[in-house]
């Protein structure tokens, strides 16, 4: 009688460390679900975010994340928007070499790029940014974590880190992965004020993080004729003696041969934008006149989330010049 209480209790015990094992691994098994990535060129991993908004089914996997393989070590471009999808990041990267995570690259300060970055902390790499980019993170981290939290809930939130570099990038900066090296140049004020790009020297992949987006409406954050401007010198990237490189935008598809195309895309959209907003001005429409009177464009996703704030952000800034 003793013996077989003493089995029903050990069973009993097996079958508690069995539920808790199992609920510790099925979030991170939900992470790694369908989580995808494709190797577009040598030794550049590229995987595709959902184009969207935060929300508990997407788990905050919004934005394009990719990573590069050397001879020496790997580098990572953008973590996604929690930790848990970091963590799905690191595992696709396990699952193609043991060498170590070095650099971890943010293209610019939004928290869909950059709030995976925790899961990182164990490989105890450089947390390469522009250098204007910790002064913008450290105004907005607690508005990104609240946001965070209040979208994804408080279980997907959990472990999320807003990570300040402690690699600079005032300029342009060669990073060296053995075998190969990444050339990441910092813009001028455009989708933000703290954008950078990346291209791998050995495949000339372009990674433009949201300097350039694909199928998702294009998003001011920082300066549409700043934007406007440096267009050219991103499209001449996307090129090597007139031939196509591959690119890698912010959001939306990759491409092998359709980069030129898709900045030519983006600059008629942020021309429209500015062109309309400057033919408000000089109407002297109010702000709301400017904004309520504007027309939705073709061809684009999220639209309706960010076309007039779109308006309002060139109303604001095109109103001051000369």
């Amino acid at each position: 009688m003793r013996i077989d209480c003493d089995l029903r209790g050990r069973r009993f015990s097996l079958l508690i460390f069995a539920f808790f094992l199992i609920s510790f691994f099925i979030p991170y098994a939900k992470a790694n679900d369908g989580f995808e990535i494709h190797e577009l060129a040598q030794g550049v991993w590229v995987h595709s975010g959902t184009i969207g908004d935060f929300a508990p089914e997407n788990q905050g996997d919004l934005s394009n994340l990719g990573f590069v393989i050397g001879e020496r070590c790997v580098a990572v471009i953008d973590t996604g928007g929690s930790k848990r999808v970091g963590m799905a990041l690191l595992n696709a990267i396990r699952s193609k070499t043991k060498l170590p995570v070095c650099f971890v690259i943010a293209t610019h300060m939004h928290p869909d790029h950059l709030l995976g970055h925790a899961a990182f902390l164990p490989e105890h790499p450089q947390f390469v940014a522009s250098a204007t980019q910790a002064r913008a993170l450290n105004i907005r981290k607690a508005g990104y974590l609240a946001r965070q939290k209040s979208t994804l809930g408080e279980l997907l939130a959990e472990g999320t880190e807003v990570i300040v570099s402690d690699h600079p990038i005032t300029a342009t900066e060669r990073l060296d992965l053995g075998g190969r090296e990444l050339v990441i140049q910092s813009w001028r004020t455009a989708h933000t004020d703290n954008d950078l790009t990346i291209q791998d020297s050995l495949t000339h992949t372009l990674f433009t993080g949201d300097l350039l987006f694909v199928e998702h409406l294009p998003v001011v954050d920082g300066s549409i004729k700043g934007w406007l401007k440096i267009l050219p010198d991103l499209m001449a990237l996307a090129q090597i003696s007139g031939q196509p490189v591959p690119v890698v935008p912010g959001h939306g598809p990759d491409s092998l041969q359709k980069g030129i195309q898709q900045f030519e895309a983006e600059h008629t959209y942020l021309l429209r934008v500015a062109s309309e907003v400057r033919v408000a001005l000089k109407a002297q429409q109010t702000l709301q006149q400017a904004v309520s009177s504007t027309t939705l464009p073709d061809g684009w996703k999220l639209t309706e989330l960010y076309h007039r704030r779109n308006v309002t952000a060139a109303f604001a800034e095109l109103e001051w010049e000369d």
